[in-house]
């Protein structure tokens, strides 16, 4: 086993070395490999001694090779010391494999280990389409770390990548820790189950729960993430008391979902939500309808009974254990769309009613989005030609409920179809959602903050499109990157840490960044020039606002 993973580690840096654009658009490597990780991890788990327990974490350097020692609950590991005196603990499994039995189950404890895990490879990622070195067995996290002993009791920040709930990984290069725990921060990356794996909702599924529900699984790989922080973390020089939540696009739609439910209170005492990716069709309910989707279990039912046709069978026993038996493969070609399901457990309302009531966790927010978030997804040459195109196309999409949409996305023109069609998905997708977790806690006694970023690295005189951000907040912009731009980014990855630390984003040497109200609705405008707004694209969110309460509360009188 120690010489196949050697092997691995080469191959998985060789495959970091081809870099990727972004989670949404991934690299391709041989299938040998994937079965090679596959093999090595079952037989490391093949011996693994499972009634071994372990005292809480310690902090320890093996002063003859210069390795960081940590003793978890489930077992020891060592990282690796990295040059700028960061030590980086790569592929802890933080949860057992999600595989046989516990696919579509809750995340359990970790299976224990003798001896010292070597962790400085990353785990597999979990599945997804054209990615390399994928398996179910993915619940693995990483650690970055520039403690002297686990006494420093330094800020933690958890981050939860982005990818649309279908793909990503925390091994992703743009997500490397360094720069953070240079500053200062226990740097935490948590891979979690997405697609029909971590989303798959369906009547079978919810019939052998305790609880009576199925899905959501990937919202509760995060809380069991965060559990394994809370209990390990000060092995690591990190406070289990000062931990902040943040992720981007879909990592920040998770943090929408953990601020909505209970089963994360107290695991987390700060959040930031990068671009927050709430949909009309992300959220739904676990049996009815919300107007714009069916419920989770139909969807799920149809997604599985589609693939049982195309494999030529029926179901003709239990079917959650028919389901099970299918295999990876199969489960990641089916057709199924990912949802947030209201299930009366992880999300007990819908988070619409849990934010306008003020039942969330309530923690000091940092929220806000890119101000050319839909130039990532809407083409010049993959839009509607024409204003008569759009206008009939969107008025049917958004039927009466609607119609008031028109007044602020339809174009004057057909050369402003483009640009109306960029605005429509930013404010759709993003600005909305950024807008009803700020409001929710900006009427608590939370701090809340508002940002919109504005640099484009590819073209300075565009406005930044989805994702751009990313590498500025990691301080993983390429070296030829400008002085403008590593201005910026070490400007917004100081904005992060000081708001991890106190949970406020203010400190003497940085711009002045006012508290968001909902009166004001404030924000710091974060790009070459640095200053402050309000009420970003205040009238538009109003009436989408409008248009999903109105047809939410159609859906409810439909369901009684």
């Amino acid at each position: 086993c120690p010489g196949l993973y050697s092997w691995l580690s080469l191959a998985d840096s060789s495959i970091r070395s081809l870099g990727t654009r972004d989670d949404l658009m991934l690299g391709f490597i041989t299938r040998e490999v994937t079965a090679m990780r596959t093999f090595a991890v079952k037989g490391l788990f093949a011996i693994a001694v499972v009634s071994l327990a372990f005292p809480a974490a310690v902090f320890a350097v093996d002063e003859s090779t210069q390795v960081t020692q940590v003793e978890l609950t489930y077992g020891q590991v060592s990282g690796v010391e990295l040059d700028n005196d960061v030590a980086v603990f790569r592929g802890i499994p933080f949860a057992a494999p999600p595989v046989g039995d516990l696919r579509w189950k809750a995340p359990q404890p970790p299976i224990p280990w003798q001896g010292v895990r070597v962790a400085d490879t990353f785990g597999p990622t979990c599945m997804q389409r054209g990615r390399a070195l994928m398996s179910e067995d993915c619940l693995y996290l990483n650690v970055w770390t520039r403690a002297d002993s686990n006494d420093d009791n330094l800020p933690v920040m958890v981050w939860i990548h982005g990818g649309g709930w279908t793909s990503g990984a925390s091994s992703n290069g743009t997500y490397d820790g360094s720069a953070f725990a240079e500053k200062g921060v226990v740097l935490v990356s948590v891979n979690y189950r997405m697609s029909a794996f971590g989303f798959m909702a369906h009547p079978a599924l919810s019939a052998e729960s305790d609880r009576g529900v199925s899905g959501n699984y990937g919202i509760l790989d995060h809380v069991a993430a965060l559990e394994w922080v809370r209990d390990n973390i000060g092995g690591f020089g990190g406070d289990p008391d000062n931990v902040t939540i943040f992720g981007e696009s879909a990592g920040g739609a998770s943090i929408y979902a953990l601020l909505a439910t209970p089963l994360a209170e107290g695991l987390f005492q700060r959040a930031i939500s990068e671009s927050t990716w709430i949909t009309p069709t992300n959220v739904t309910h676990l049996k009815n309808s919300v107007g714009f989707v069916d419920g989770a279990e139909e969807q799920g039912l149809r997604a599985i009974a589609a693939k049982f046709s195309e494999l030529g069978t029926t179901v003709s026993g239990d079917a959650a254990d028919e389901m099970r038996a299918l295999s990876a493969a199969d489960v990641m070609s089916l057709r199924f769309s990912v949802s947030l399901a209201e299930d009366g457990y992880v999300i007990p309302e819908s988070p619409g009613e849990i934010f306008s009531g003020g039942s969330q966790n309530i923690v000091p927010l940092l929220a806000g989005v890119n101000d050319g978030e839909g130039l990532f997804f809407v083409r010049p040459n993959s839009t509607f030609s024409t204003v008569a195109e759009q206008r009939a196309t969107r008025l049917e999409e958004w039927g009466t409920q609607g119609s008031g949409l028109a007044e602020h996305y339809l174009a004057d023109s057909d050369e402003d179809v483009f640009t109306s069609e960029v605005d429509y998905n930013t404010d759709l997708w993003f600005a909305r959602p950024n807008r009803e977790i700020l409001d929710a806690m900006a009427n608590t006694s939370a701090n809340s903050f508002m940002y919109v970023f504005t640099r484009n690295i590819r073209d300075p005189n565009e406005r930044a499109p989805h994702a751009m951000e990313l590498r500025y907040v990691f301080n993983t912009l390429p070296e030829s990157a400008s002085q403008v731009d590593k201005d910026v980014a070490d400007l917004i990855s100081d904005y992060w840490v000081q708001f991890a630390t106190t949970g406020n984003p203010n400190r003497e040497g940085l711009p002045y960044w006012p508290a968001y109200t909902s009166e004001t609705r404030q924000h710091q405008i974060i790009g070459a020039e640095v200053g402050q707004g309000s009420n970003f694209r205040q009238q538009e969110l109003d009436e989408l606002d409008r248009y999903f309460e109105a047809t939410y509360q159609q859906a409810r009188r439909s369901a009684r």
